[in-house]
């Protein structure tokens, strides 16, 4: 048994002043802070909150998840190391955004690793059509129905989510096929207006993909896509919290629109997340630049992915629109859990429930990341590290 100790605990019925008490992978009690113990990790004023759940995450610090590194087990093991490397940031659950190894994140998945849970896969893409601000237009794959029921084999049952542009020819039949399997279908990388996009909720969207960016926005005549979006009742939608994707000006907006409830802070993070401004290969068919404020974009200014966390994003929705942490954690962690069916066992920090959890510093700094009870990260012991190996060239 252990005992975990802060004056500031965000239970989901408050904030508590004592010890956390963990047996194996579960919070099984709270004692007030008067209570005597001998032995017992002291966070002191550290806040304790609920391990976020980024649902949706295509790298971090240096390790990238769509692309085979060369033989299977070092495609895991990049894998793994992804997995841990999350942790630096505070998560500690994840749906890993992939397309084109989701065998491979699917084998990790019962294999061992030290890192977040992951909770299932998310594919976005790849049948994608609006390309983004800045961006030049790209001609989309057609619909092939064998690699769609692929990605369902491939991912062995794991598969959560898949984001599709409605608009694209032939689309249909995968839209049917992934909700015969229960995966959900995200409304992403849309040209289509407020009627179109109407129509694909009508056909069972129900998820918003990073809403705002890469959609066509509110019009005066036309609320198009992103009016749908926010004003739909059936949809839960994404969101950037880094200030860089949506202004937060924006953010708080679309807060007023729909309820907090209905929104899920994601990172939408590539591998050079966190990594120092510069212009770097990483693979792709265009150089992606990393700005001094944190944009990732390509030499046409189209943005591609994100390199700040959820835990970043916190940050601002408390710091700089006055949301009461308390509340921002929901949208960090609670509601994503909920929505894919893990709500009663993650989320929020409550007696019963798993010992997921990150103590952050009044910086937001995670200094240590409990998973299922165990602690996978402490910034006393180690220093989050970029990959040593990395897959990217300094331009």
């Amino acid at each position: 048994m252990d005992f975990i100790k802060s004056s500031r605990i965000y239970f989901a019925d408050g904030i508590k002043d004592g010890y956390l008490v963990i047996e194996g992978s579960k919070i099984i009690g709270f004692l007030d802070k008067s209570a005597k113990i001998d032995q017992f990790i002291d966070y002191q004023d550290n806040r304790i909150i609920p391990g976020i759940c980024d649902s949706h995450n295509h790298g971090t610090y240096g390790y990238g998840l769509d692309q085979y590194l060369g033989n299977d087990d070092a495609t895991k093991q990049n894998i793994k190391n992804y997995l841990k490397a999350l942790t630096f940031e505070g998560v500690t659950s994840v749906l890993p955004t992939v397309t084109d190894t989701i065998k491979y994140v699917a084998a990790v998945h019962d294999d061992g690793y030290v890192g977040a849970s992951m909770l299932g896969i998310h594919s976005e893409g790849p049948y994608l059509s609006r390309v983004g601000e800045g961006g030049r237009p790209e001609a989309h794959p057609n619909v092939d129905m064998k690699f769609v029921e692929s990605m369902w084999t491939d991912s062995r049952g794991l598969l959560k989510l898949v984001a599709i542009a409605p608009e694209i020819p032939g689309v249909k039949e995968a839209e049917k096929f992934f909700l015969s399997k229960g995966v959900k279908i995200s409304y992403a990388h849309s040209d289509l207006k407020a009627a179109g996009a109407r129509e694909a909720v009508d056909r069972g969207y129900r998820v918003s993909t990073h809403t705002s960016n890469v959609m066509v926005g509110i019009h005066h005549r036309d609320i198009g896509g992103l009016g749908v979006m926010l004003m739909d009742p059936r949809i839960e939608c994404e969101v950037i919290c880094d200030g860089l994707h949506v202004c937060l000006d924006f953010i708080e907006m679309m807060f007023r629109i729909k309820d907090r409830s209905r929104f899920m802070m994601i990172s939408d993070s590539v591998k050079i997340a966190g990594i120092a401004p510069g212009r770097y290969n990483i693979g792709w068919v265009t150089p992606l630049n990393v700005t001094n404020e944190g944009f990732v974009v390509d030499d046409d200014g189209r943005l591609l992915g994100s390199s700040k966390s959820v835990l970043f994003g916190i940050g601002n929705l408390v710091e700089k629109l006055h949301i009461p942490l308390e509340e921002v954690i929901k949208m960090s962690s609670l509601n994503p859990c909920t929505y894919y069916g893990f709500g009663q066992t993650k989320g929020s920090i409550v007696i019963g429930k798993d010992a997921d959890f990150v103590v952050i510093s009044d910086d937001y700094k995670a200094q240590a990341t409990y998973v299922e009870g165990k602690k996978v990260f402490d910034r006393k012991l180690e220093e989050p590290k970029y990959n040593p190996n990395p897959t990217f060239i300094t331009l």
